[in-house]
């Protein structure tokens, strides 16, 4: 996939030789690593077992029946964990530079998507077009890897017809199942304007709007062609 090396494997050839320089307290927090090494990269105990704790969620238990991919289940771990960080008003940046570092910008990608709860909006949304757990599977892993051809966020500073004319290139140049066009706080309105003009220049597709009350999100889902 596109996790970097793994810094406790790599560390590993020196691992006997620090035991024997190291106290009590290092070779306890070695230990603890060894034992989350799919975590090391966070490197801070407490977040880690924030991360941990998001194995205990509803939302981790419907993900992880769909998806084996262990990158893609550690990036949802993080975007869970995010979420958290930012309900309980802690800093976040720190961890999302450490997804940025590990995983580069699609990680990172999929990690605010989930972090944002878009990723729970797009399986209802999924779940009224899919009836098979198979296709499902495979529908959610071909997001995940198209995310940045198959998402966008609109902001308060983007221009509306330069908007327009990203989101129908790459709508017309991969057809996707489903296009997401999200929107926050001020940028609801342009993300109205945005919908309205990409819905009357694109064909075969119909979208579903969800609103909450700080957020608007349009899902654009393909239909097939009616025969004659």
């Amino acid at each position: 996939m596109f996790s970097k090396e793994d810094p406790i494997s790599s560390a590993a050839e020196g691992a006997t030789q620090g035991f024997l320089n190291w106290g009590k307290e290092e070779i306890k927090n070695w230990i603890t690593k060894f034992k989350n090494r799919d975590l090391a990269f966070v490197n801070d105990n407490e977040t880690i077992e924030l991360v941990k704790e998001q194995r205990e969620t509803g939302e981790w238990d419907l993900f992880k029946q769909y998806i084996k991919n262990k990158d893609y289940r550690i990036l949802f771990q993080m975007g869970l964990s995010l979420r958290k960080l930012e309900k309980e008003n802690k800093p976040y940046e720190p961890l999302k530079k450490k997804i940025l570092k590990k995983y580069g910008r699609k990680g990172l990608q999929i990690a605010h998507f989930v972090q944002n709860k878009l990723f729970s909006r797009f399986y209802a949304n999924l779940l009224e077009r899919v009836n098979s757990s198979k296709q499902i599977s495979l529908e959610i892993a071909e997001f995940l890897e198209n995310l940045e051809k198959t998402v966008v966020f609109v902001s308060n500073v983007d221009k509306i017809e330069t908007k327009t004319s990203e989101i129908i290139a790459k709508i017309q140049s991969g057809s996707p199942e489903t296009f997401i066009i999200s929107s926050s706080g001020s940028a609801k309105d342009a993300c109205d304007t945005i919908k309205f003009q990409v819905i009357q220049k694109i064909d075969n597709y119909t979208y579903e709007e969800y609103n909450a009350p700080d957020k608007k999100i349009y899902f654009l889902n393909r239909v097939e062609e009616l025969l004659n």
